[in-house]
């Protein structure tokens, strides 16, 4: 009788040793094993584990195997884990107190809410960028909108 391995089978078998998929192939190799797409396994109804058989020939499924396996590991470390738990919890502290501040406005408003001009101009100089100004006339649009009171 001659052993059989799926290329499912390796890939679940370097999950749960660690090591890399090519090593588990290497390893499977030398022990006489053969690699079969066709296993009775396979030929169940698909599920989410028979998808990653085609990541061999696949490289964005590869590169989207190893982000779950990359995600379930650092779930797993996080739980199992104080010392990564706390060092995961620091970075996450640092992201946070790193959030991107809010973009300073180039609009003035009136008391009534109402666009009364910009802080620099967007036709010219440093401002004069086609984002500002699209920004200044959806702001204008808006503004025209709001007076008028029509709604988008």
């Amino acid at each position: 009788m001659t052993k059989t391995i799926n290329p499912h089978d390796i890939f679940e078998l370097a999950k749960s040793t660690g090591r890399s998929p090519s090593e588990i192939l290497q390893v499977a190799e030398q022990e006489g094993w053969i690699i079969d797409g066709d296993t009775p396994r396979q030929a169940q109804t698909p599920t989410i584990q028979t998808k990653r058989t085609s990541v061999m020939n696949d490289p964005k499924g590869a590169v989207e195997l190893m982000r779950e396996l990359r995600e379930e590991t650092i779930r797993k470390l996080y739980k199992n884990d104080p010392v990564i738990r706390e060092g995961l919890d620091a970075q996450m502290a640092i992201e946070a107190s790193r959030a991107v501040k809010p973009k300073e406005s180039n609009f003035t408003y009136d008391e009534q809410g109402n666009l009364s001009g910009v802080k620099s101009s967007v036709v010219s100089g440093v401002n004069a960028t086609v984002r500002n100004q699209t920004e200044l006339m959806r702001e204008i649009k808006n503004n025209i909108y709001k007076k008028y009171g029509v709604s988008q």
